[in-house]
């Protein structure tokens, strides 16, 4: 169920869970990815933040960028089919993060050692000599935490210089690159979470019988939400008033997955901003989890 917030001046809000209402917005053109500052006050503030952690060099990270952006469509395709080329391969099981993963998962190395490598792995999906650690990572969770963090403490991030020492590191071992930046600074959370999700379930007794896709459909994570601002006047089922230019749409993703236990809407596979990692995270997850079933099944783990 659709739920409004609006407050003359202050905020003018539609949060979206259910995942038909979902669809239906995400695909209409009077709505779309901007960071423009516009509506109330809360509005602005939100905008500002997302500005603040995830616009490099005056470019938005791809997946801020509005649908007509140039260039994002044919970047997007590009990438999708690079990313396709890697699932077809398991070009992952090259990289010495693998087996970090495959550890962590089966309870054999320590949780924290999760986020690193998954960052690290992602990362040389696009530099081979891309380097993680405890550091990058710890950067990139703060970036990602910034938007949603309570006023004051991104108020210290800002004044204490966290937030640009955070920004210039992630920038530096990405070398720019929007694509490599948006990976390691944002994607890296779904696919460590995923993991996490993946390593609980692995310590619970019966999981090694669960069928992959059960076993994917479990944990998988995705966005918490997906924003969208109101460009033209419309008129919508979804919520009660009418939604005028300024107004942000919330599309509650991962509630609506967790709600409907759609796979394809976790990646919104029939949208324009799906994601092109689907089969690449997808595979990478299931070579893992297969890879930790029989590790911990060779030490008794059954």
């Amino acid at each position: 169920m659709a739920r409004r917030r609006h407050i003359p001046g202050l905020i003018n809000v539609l949060e979206v869970t259910d995942p038909g209402e979902i669809r239906l917005l995400d695909g209409d053109s009077r709505l779309d990815r901007s960071l423009a500052p516009s509506g109330g006050l809360i509005n602005r503030l939100r905008l500002a933040r997302l500005r603040g952690a995830f616009v490099f060099d005056g470019e938005p990270l791809p997946a801020l960028l509005g649908r007509e952006a140039e260039g994002r469509e044919s970047r997007h395709a590009e990438l999708g089919r690079r990313l396709d080329e890697g699932a077809g391969a398991a070009t992952w099981r090259q990289d010495p993060a693998f087996k970090t993963l495959v550890e962590g998962v089966a309870g054999q190395a320590d949780v924290e050692a999760l986020g690193p490598a998954a960052q690290g792995l992602l990362g040389r999906r696009f530099h081979d000599d891309y380097r993680a650690d405890e550091a990058t990572f710890a950067a990139a969770r703060r970036l990602n935490d910034y938007p949603r963090t309570q006023a004051l403490r991104a108020l210290l991030q800002r004044l204490s210089g966290q937030l640009r020492r955070d920004r210039q590191l992630l920038h530096d071992s990405a070398r720019g690159d929007p694509i490599t930046l948006h990976a390691t600074s944002v994607a890296v959370h779904n696919l460590v979470g995923a993991l996490e999700a993946m390593r609980s379930l692995a310590a619970t007794p019966g999981a090694y019988e669960l069928p992959q896709a059960a076993v994917l459909a479990r944990c998988l994570s995705v966005p918490e939400t997906l924003l969208r601002q109101v460009l033209s006047p419309l008129s919508t089922p979804c919520s009660p008033r009418r939604l005028v230019p300024g107004d942000l749409v919330l599309l509650r993703l991962a509630e609506g997955v967790r709600r409907s236990g759609d796979r394809e809407l976790a990646f919104m596979s029939d949208s324009w901003a799906r994601c092109p990692a689907q089969r690449f995270i997808l595979a990478l997850l299931a070579d893992i989890w297969e890879r930790a079933v029989a590790s911990r099944s060779g030490e008794g783990g059954r």
